[in-house]
């Protein structure tokens, strides 16, 4: 199959990327960017790939119905089960391919870009590049504007699996979409992955990302993304499942004029654990970035965001604004907001903001008073409170199925 198709390049850099994880140290809480996120006890070792294919077809409780989409992908495991795409589209020529299968097909899009963005310095990222399979290639033509989300979804769909995925994202010069990336409740297991994203001069990408993982899920994940110049990165990330893990959102704004807009919903509760990590990397004149994270804890949850905005030199009339609010439901849940500014130009404009609160006793209190039941009534409040951030997503059933999500986690 996939395998005999492999390319040179690419075995050669899976071999230094495994030589890379192996001399690499799980990170421990002496790490800076680890502090807060204990990996002790975890026996990594434990997960393996799962040797069978597990059936095709798509999987229980996906956010975009049929028809809602361009096209869409599942990984099951370690291997894609299922590559449909709208053939309007596909004749504009739009890929939506299994990346084992891009890198053969296609070593003029993959061969370049493929671990460009994302190296092998940080364990979990050196491990996905070593043991990836399966994969996505989504791949938007210049000028190409495609007018449904296309969607890709990784499933762990057997018991104590491990799960390596792998996506390349290339948006030419021009060009727009909306990709949404699912990580369904599947069943627990380790889930490892990195997204790279190349947005050309010009271009428009709308990217969500969905983390709705088994309670019992670790989920580590690396996304990191170049917006050139003109070029519009919108990126909504919402996470609502696994019990341990760290996500890290690197927006790296290389071209003049360029947007990066980052916005995050998460609902922690029981004993969850969230670690977002984020950087805003201003390389350029005139860009732009605004983040704005909010997120919901109960029982006994735990969050940590640390964002950091960089201005390199030379990047005048920088605009980065950056917030995290946290809206706390119990008293024994935690939220660590921990946002840095690194300034090297003097002409920008940096703000940034952190807030953690309970919910409003006299509008719980009102609402009581008016017959609703307090849990709907936080129900409610939750709601409103996720209302501005929201409004932020601009795909219509993108927005409406995070809404219902959102709610769903807190029933």
């Amino acid at each position: 199959g996939l395998g005999r198709m492999s390319t040179t390049w690419l075995e050669t850099g899976r071999a230094a990327a495994r030589a890379a994880a192996d001399a690499l140290p799980v990170p421990t809480i002496r790490d800076e960017h680890w502090r807060y996120t204990n990996l002790r006890g975890i026996d990594f070792a434990a997960f393996r790939a799962p040797a069978e294919t597990t059936a095709a077809g798509v999987p229980e409780g996906l956010l975009l119905r049929q028809g809602d989409e361009a096209g869409r992908l599942v990984q099951r495991d370690g291997a894609v089960v299922l590559a449909e795409l709208d053939p309007a589209v596909a004749a504009q020529g739009v890929l939506l391919l299994p990346l084992e299968e891009a890198a053969a097909a296609h070593p003029g899009i993959v061969e370049g870009r493929l671990g460009a963005l994302v190296g092998t310095d940080e364990k979990f990222a050196a491990e996905n590049a070593a043991l990836w399979t399966g994969g996505a290639l989504v791949y938007v033509p210049r000028d190409v504007v495609v007018e449904k989300p296309l969607h890709v979804a990784f499933d762990l769909a057997t018991e104590g699996g491990a799960q390596h995925w792998r996506l390349l994202v290339v948006i030419e010069q021009g060009a727009r979409a909306t990709l949404v990336e699912e990580h369904p409740t599947g069943v627990p297991g380790y889930a490892n992955g990195v997204a790279e994203l190349h947005v050309a001069d010009g271009a428009k990408l709308e990217y969500v990302t969905v983390q709705n993982r088994h309670d019992d899920a670790l989920h580590f994940a690396f996304h990191r993304a170049t917006v050139a110049r003109d070029a519009e990165l919108d990126w909504s990330a919402c996470w609502l499942g696994s019990r341990l893990g760290k996500t890290w959102m690197q927006t790296a704004l290389t071209g003049p004029g360029s947007t990066g807009r980052l916005t995050g919903f998460y609902v922690a509760d029981g004993e969850r654990h969230v670690d977002l990590d984020t950087t805003q990397e201003h390389l350029a004149p005139n860009a732009v970035s605004d983040l704005y994270f909010k997120g919901v804890l109960a029982d006994r949850a735990r969050t940590v965001w640390r964002g950091i905005i960089t201005v390199a030199e030379g990047a005048q009339g920088t605009d980065a604004y950056q917030q995290n609010r946290n809206l706390m439901l119990s008293p024994r849940a935690h939220a660590d907001s921990i946002p840095g500014l690194e300034i090297k130009a003097n002409e920008v404009r940096c703000t940034h903001g952190a807030t953690a609160g309970p919910v409003d006793p006299a509008l719980l209190y009102y609402l009581m008073s008016r017959g609703v039941h307090r849990i709907d009534a936080e129900r409610l409040i939750v709601d409103g409170f996720f209302q501005d951030v929201l409004e932020r997503v601009q795909s219509e059933p993108v927005r409406a199925a995070i809404a219902g999500a959102l709610l769903g986690r807190l029933a």
